[in-house]
């Protein structure tokens, strides 16, 4: 993971969810949608590639089952006309549905590569367009780092339980007042969320949002995530565990005010 790296002690015991006032920005050019709904950035330098839509839009209808799910020339999130439906999570289609009916708006941006992200982040702003009259919107920005997926180590399996599709499914969450856990050996009210759509899947659960963590060198630290599958013996209801591995190699910075998808306990191995 280019540019990326594990220090403090217990940096996750900020909450992923912002409880705190979103911060304020102004909008005067109208560069930020208006509408509510779910977006895909187009007008900044955080615009969404058209390679890392597609990937995102083929998770999307993969997981939501909505399979002419997709984003069109303004940004904006379509899921048909009219929408069908192949497949896919009951609840994964509920919680999208939710945030395409609600008041706020939700914002894809593309952060691959940088140091900020890892893997996904979700921050809340509130936009002033008319100082004058006070119009604004509550805007969430969902932050995906489409580089880390391709840079993880998992089977097949857990990749396909935790890829820019279930990235996105949890920081919406965050946007809809769910929030992750706070101390080691929770899961969290998100991934309990998103492992329900796991579960219609078929897909290996999430077993801890706090990463496992080993220091490498000086400046690498590996971090471990678990997940937990039904034994492929018929004859057995025993869970197996599964385990996804990425590399930290940079500090990252983090506040209660801003969400990611896993956090990292500070109990480092050496």
């Amino acid at each position: 993971m280019n540019a990326k790296l594990f220090t403090r002690a217990l940096i996750f015991f900020a909450s992923l969810y912002s409880v705190a006032e979103p911060s304020v920005s102004a909008d005067p050019l109208g560069g930020s949608p208006r509408a509510s709904g779910v977006w895909c950035e187009r007008r900044s330098v955080f615009s969404i590639t058209q390679e890392h839509e597609l990937r995102l839009s083929l998770s999307l209808r993969r997981i939501t089952g909505y399979d002419t799910l997709g984003f069109v020339c303004d940004g904006s999130l379509i899921l048909g006309d009219p929408p069908s439906t192949k497949g896919g999570s009951v609840e994964a289609r509920r919680i999208l549905m939710r945030a395409i009916c609600s008041n706020a708006i939700f914002v894809i941006e593309d952060y691959s590569g940088l140091p900020s992200v890892t893997f996904g982040q979700a921050v809340s702003e509130r936009v002033v367009y008319d100082a004058q009259d006070g119009g604004s919107s509550q805007i969430w920005r969902l932050r995906l780092d489409f580089d880390d997926f391709q840079e993880m180590s998992a089977s097949s399996e857990v990749k396909a339980s935790f890829d820019e599709g279930f990235t996105f499914f949890h920081e919406l969450l965050h946007g809809l007042g769910y929030s992750d856990a706070s101390r080691v050996g929770e899961l969290g009210a998100c991934e309990e969320i998103v492992n329900r759509i796991r579960g219609e899947l078929g897909l290996p659960l999430r077993d801890q949002y706090f990463g496992e963590t080993w220091r490498i060198s000086e400046k690498l630290t590996s971090v471990r995530l678990r997940f937990r599958a039904l034994t492929r013996d018929a004859n057995s209801r025993r869970r197996e565990s599964h385990y996804l591995f990425f590399i930290l190699s940079e500090p990252a910075e983090y506040s209660a005010g801003i969400g990611g998808v896993t956090r990292v306990d500070n109990r480092l191995r050496h």
